[in-house]
């Protein structure tokens, strides 16, 4: 399989997008971060635009403050920035004196913002243990499906400090580190994942579902669907292709996802709700696509989750996991950014 943490934009000749993010929620359940480094290159062009993103979340105040700094690098200087090939040997220095580090067992930056300044200084303790969403190593490097996607590190823990403004949120963190790239974002799509389970500590989840644009956006394909779940010390997962497409979705909006998933032992019932934008805290950030398209990606850590997995044939569920600790993304193609700002309204 690919090196999870490979930077894949020093490698790549046209339009391409690369994110390498952080989500952490405290222990008590109340605080949360999701911290982004990003990489765009559009088509046609040689020079590739940093972005650099710290989002805070208070479950109480149901507020969500945002910190977020660009620079475009010239070839030569996105060359010299990621010579090491290596998202875990990566430093970078911005022209507006902002900054960051990544290093296997650190992350540490600065945001100089019009909103304010932004910081973090954080200590990592990982589990090691990579989530592949593809059933094959091939499909991370042929050209379809345009976006790739897996879990660096599924089960992390955070001690540490960020701030954003005069908000500070400090501790200890559970939570994990992501890695995705691809030519395109999806056409639609929703995306949940979660580690902090009442029922059991160990378990994780991870999974999406997504409609994809083909033939230059004049067809989409049906649901895509695929996912894995840790539970009881083992993996059942659910990402055979041949069924991706004959999973049950019920339920893809905005705030919320609802799907049956099948393999060929179990059945995995799941629904993710992120509740009132106006009550849970959500952030709707505009993504641009390599090819110029913009779209409202919509993002909270504090949605409520119901899981369920049955062996076939068995009346009783062999494992019934909650928590209001999912992550939850959805994108909508209705959802159209309507100026250029990065930060929009959930």
């Amino acid at each position: 399989m690919i090196d999870p943490a490979a930077l894949i934009m020093a490698r790549a000749r046209d339009g391409l997008y690369e994110s390498f993010y952080f989500r952490g929620t405290s222990l008590d359940g109340q605080k949360a971060f999701w911290l982004k480094h990003n990489f765009l290159r559009r088509h046609g062009e040689r020079g590739v635009l940093l972005e650099v993103t710290l989002v805070l979340f208070d479950r109480k105040s149901g507020e969500v403050v945002t910190a977020h700094d660009c620079e475009d690098l010239g070839p030569q200087a996105f060359s010299a920035l990621t010579r090491s090939r290596q998202w875990e040997a990566l430093s970078a220095n911005l022209a507006s004196g902002s900054f960051f580090e990544i290093y296997r067992e650190k992350i540490r930056g600065k945001l100089h913002t019009p909103q304010g300044p932004a910081a973090w200084d954080v200590t990592l303790t990982r589990s090691d243990e990579a989530l592949y969403h593809f059933p094959h190593s091939r499909l991370y490097q042929l050209p379809f499906p345009k976006k790739k996607i897996l879990t660096r590190d599924v089960y992390m823990q955070f001690s540490g400090r960020f701030s954003v403004g005069t908000r500070v949120v400090e501790g200890e963190f559970v939570g994990a580190n992501g890695h995705n790239w691809g030519t395109e974002h999806a056409h639609e799509y929703a995306y949940a994942s979660c580690n902090m389970f009442s029922e059991d500590a160990t378990a994780c989840f991870d999974g999406f579902t997504a409609k994809l644009a083909l033939a230059a956006g004049l067809v989409r394909t049906p649901y895509l669907s695929l996912a894995a779940l840790k539970v009881n010390g083992g993996w059942h997962y659910f990402n055979a292709l041949s069924r991706a497409y004959q999973q049950n979705v019920h339920a893809l909006h905005d705030y919320q996802w609802g799907i049956t998933l099948k393999n060929a032992t179990h059945r995995l019932e799941l629904l993710v709700d992120g509740g009132n934008p106006r009550v849970v805290p959500w952030v709707a950030l505009h993504y641009e696509h390599p090819g110029g398209a913009r779209s409202v990606v919509k993002n909270t850590k504090f949605a409520t989750g119901h899981l369920q997995i049955f062996e076939h044939g068995q009346p009783r569920p062999l494992a019934v996991l909650s928590s209001d600790c999912f992550e939850l993304e959805t994108l909508l193609p209705g959802n159209t950014p309507v100026d250029r700002f990065y930060l929009g309204v959930p």
